[in-house]
């Protein structure tokens, strides 16, 4: 009965990640994210997804966030700062480390996109009611993040 039972569950996790995996390629047909036009690299792109979702961070946790040594943080900032997309401030708490935050203008691109894509996605959840969306987002803070250590 229980090989029965882990059959199922794997066909109904299946039908689970079609679903997720026909947002994930709506998204991408949609070809916009913030910052396109800059060539940023795949790092970068979630570094600022790192700030734009959690605020301004110091180098270590976006470095424990990101899976990657503070130098390599260090570096990624030194350029998204130079594009202007970043700032760095000194950490009241402590004058060696250093803050990073979104800049005003970075921020809005985040946000513009964000509401683009919420808007793009939104209809496709329109059958849920705010309980149903309330157990969706439960629901998907359970699953677990990709194990890095593996790669």
């Amino acid at each position: 009965m229980e090989g029965a039972r882990d059959a199922e569950r794997e066909k109904f996790l299946a039908q689970a990640i079609d679903t997720m995996s026909a947002l994930t390629r709506d998204l991408a047909a949609a070809g916009s994210y913030p910052f396109r036009e800059r060539g940023l690299g795949r790092a970068r792109m979630n570094l600022l997804y790192q700030l734009s979702r959690r605020g301004s961070l110091g180098v270590g946790a976006l470095a424990a966030l990101l899976d990657v040594t503070p130098g390599a943080v260090s570096q990624h900032v030194d350029h998204l700062r130079q594009a202007g997309l970043v700032t760095v401030d000194v950490d009241p708490l402590d004058a060696r480390a250093r803050i990073v935050a979104l800049t005003d203008q970075a921020r809005a691109e985040v946000d513009e996109f964000q509401r683009g894509w919420i808007d793009a996605i939104a209809p496709r959840f329109d059958a849920l009611s705010i309980d149903d969306v309330l157990e969706l987002r439960r629901l998907l803070s359970l699953v677990r993040p990709a194990d890095r250590s593996r790669r």
